[in-house]
């Protein structure tokens, strides 16, 4: 059974967002509302299911713009009142195109696995196709409530920006308290190394107050708190692992990396306290010592105590990994340049 359309004259669908769309009644087909097996199919069913609920606004993507005239039509022949509608603009990835769930969409429970916080995704879907101003971007999800309003809903097309969501995740990062960073991201690093937590050497439960001092040094950098096992790693392994190329540091070469490197464990062994300040104004002393700059010593010593060349500032650092590590790592550095 198929619904009648006028063969002349023309249908005007109201749409809060686009306004009146006028389209011809003759362009029209007439629409399937009873099947062969006796089911009404979409275009009747979810009307009546929309009435027998008192439905009052349709929020739906734009493509169904095209069946709107068809609706309203039918709307007009049961005799009922038509909603208000709001054809609102599809998101596309950066290609463009419309995300599907079976092309390129992303789940939240992918999100939820790498560690974004939902009030971040919750702000970023917030402002795909809907904007408050040309500059405000952050909002609490009260703000939101309290800001957000259909009216201002555009018609063009959200970009999903995957960058730009990363951005945001780590400006919540941030904005965390230092406890509230521990009590959410400890999961994240205590879950087994196959799902991207520590190595599974590393025994759990994990020393809070250490991982505190530890994530302390981290909170600027986060960007997803599924990272920061990758990111801190090497303040809990045992051994590390790193070539001679990022120990041996620009116009030094294994001798000279092998005397700066024997000098500062003499050094350090000196010291009678292991805090940042004090190691920062020895080495200090000690580059000028050796005639060469900053940059050289302090890079070889960050490669050795952490096998990174990005780590926290280090002097912090090397105070929280505590002095026999650091020794202990610069016995190897030494050890593999000899």
């Amino acid at each position: 059974m198929r619904f009648a359309m006028p063969l002349e004259g023309e249908t005007v669908v109201p749409d809060k967002l686009h306004g009146d769309m006028v389209f011809k009644n003759s362009d029209l087909d007439d629409t399937v509302i009873l099947k062969t097996n006796g089911l009404a199919p979409y275009h009747l069913a979810h009307l009546v299911d929309d009435h027998l609920m008192g439905i009052t606004h349709v929020l739906r993507g734009e493509e169904w713009i095209s069946s709107a005239p068809r609706h309203v039509q039918i709307y007009r022949a049961l005799g009922w009142e038509t909603p208000l509608y709001y054809h609102v603009p599809n998101v596309l990835g950066k290609d463009k195109k419309k995300l599907s769930k079976r092309r390129n969409a992303p789940s939240w429970s992918d999100y939820k696995k790498e560690g974004y916080l939902p009030e971040a995704v919750f702000n970023f879907l917030a402002l795909l196709g809907w904007a408050y101003d040309d500059q405000t971007e952050l909002f609490t999800k009260e703000e939101l409530i309290q800001a957000f309003s259909l009216e201002k809903v555009g018609i063009s097309s959200g970009i999903y920006d995957p960058d730009k969501l990363l951005w945001m995740n780590g400006v919540y990062i941030r904005k965390l308290s230092l406890q509230e960073l521990v009590e959410r991201t400890l999961p994240f690093m205590e879950r087994p190394e196959a799902e991207g937590g520590l190595p599974d050497s590393i025994q759990r439960p994990l020393d809070r107050d250490y991982t505190t001092r530890v994530l302390t040094l981290e909170h600027e950098r986060l960007k997803t708190l599924g990272e920061a096992s990758h990111v801190v790693s090497f303040f809990y392994e045992k051994e590390i692992d790193y070539g001679l190329d990022i120990l041996i540091q620009k116009k030094m070469d294994a001798a000279s990396t092998h005397t700066a490197l024997v000098k500062t464990r003499e050094l350090l062994n000196s010291l009678e306290t292991w805090e940042h300040s004090d190691l920062e104004a020895r080495l200090r002393e000690l580059v000028t010592t050796l005639g060469i700059k900053n940059g050289q010593l302090f890079g070889t010593i960050r490669s050795a105590v952490s096998g990174r060349t990005a780590t926290p500032p280090l002097f912090e650092m090397m105070e929280v990994l505590g002095r026999d590590v650091c020794m202990q790592r610069i016995d190897q550095a030494i050890a593999k340049v000899a």
